[in-house]
């Protein structure tokens, strides 16, 4: 049995609970593996004296799942968006913001098969926007029937932080990043940043998909590798929108959430509760998806 390191647990009866509810599940042969995670509550947002939080994460508050959600346990792949993009035709035009030879740029060349780096198959996709991940969970919906969607932010940050609290969910260490995460690290330094975590996972850019320990509720690359896009029209922070597990609805929606983290960012350190925000049709290659579906 795999041994996590410690975590700070916000509550054993919250977490053993959480766990026991657990059911795997998968809808066809080639649809992601789900856990269910069932209803709770978390703390969202970044403690008072948090130097490295920026305004969007405050106020600290309460956040209440009102509705068990399933949430795959994988991030979406080049071969699995291949296989959307064969079957609808579904097109993405090129031009992504990537890593040029000027530094990070648009590069109107660039697109998911080639986003300025090497990639496999089992990589995550990168090089789509906000509309191309809201139609990807759209098709998976129509061809399995069952109500695919992005996750809202709320949704995310549960499940990412599985009952645990703090920094991460693998606790306070920042060597222990490497285990969990592709970030950006020592492999990094003075090639795509002049900072890093204290430790070295391996890649330089995205890497294959489960290629890191998951957290306690068995999601991988519940943080890093890639940002993924969420549901959520963009808040400047944490004052108004939903408190129930709703994605935001109202707001800046001409920008949209994206959480959890890449292989390129700077080290604050490398934290959970980072929030960006981008256009709908931006195009990143450091941003992804990641699918959630109603639970029925």
């Amino acid at each position: 049995m795999m041994r996590l390191a410690p975590v700070a647990i916000a509550s054993l009866t919250f977490l053993f609970g959480i766990a026991a509810a657990f059911a795997g599940t998968r809808d066809c042969s080639d649809c992601p593996d789900l856990v269910i995670v069932e209803a709770g509550s978390f703390m969202r947002g970044a403690e008072p004296d948090d130097r490295a939080a920026d305004e969007s994460e405050f106020p600290r508050h309460e956040v209440r799942i009102e509705k068990p959600f399933a949430i795959a346990t994988k991030l979406v792949t080049r071969r699995e968006y291949s296989d959307f993009s064969a079957a609808t035709g579904h097109g993405t035009a090129p031009g992504c913001d990537t890593l040029t030879d000027a530094g990070w740029r648009v590069d109107e060349r660039a697109d998911w098969r080639s986003p300025g780096f090497p990639q496999t198959e089992s990589d995550p996709v990168v090089c789509i926007s906000w509309t191309d991940a809201t139609a990807y969970a759209a098709w998976m919906a129509g061809r399995t029937g069952q109500p695919y969607r992005l996750p809202s932010e709320a949704e995310w940050e549960y499940a990412a932080r599985a009952g645990t609290i703090g920094v991460n969910f693998w606790g306070e260490d920042p060597a222990l990043a490497c285990s969990y995460a592709n970030v950006n690290d020592l492999t990094a330094k003075n090639k795509t940043a002049k900072v890093a975590e204290p430790c070295t996972d391996g890649y330089l850019f995205t890497s294959p998909v489960a290629s890191f320990q998951p957290n306690p509720f068995g999601l991988y690359d519940a943080v890093g590798n890639v940002w993924v896009w969420l549901a959520d029209c963009w808040l400047e922070d944490y004052r108004t929108g939903p408190r129930n597990g709703q994605p935001n609805r109202s707001g800046e929606c001409a920008s949209r959430v994206l959480r959890g983290g890449s292989w390129t960012d700077t080290p604050g350190p490398f934290r959970i509760a980072a929030r960006e925000n981008r256009a709908p049709g931006e195009r990143l290659s450091f941003a992804g998806l990641r699918l959630a579906r109603d639970v029925r």
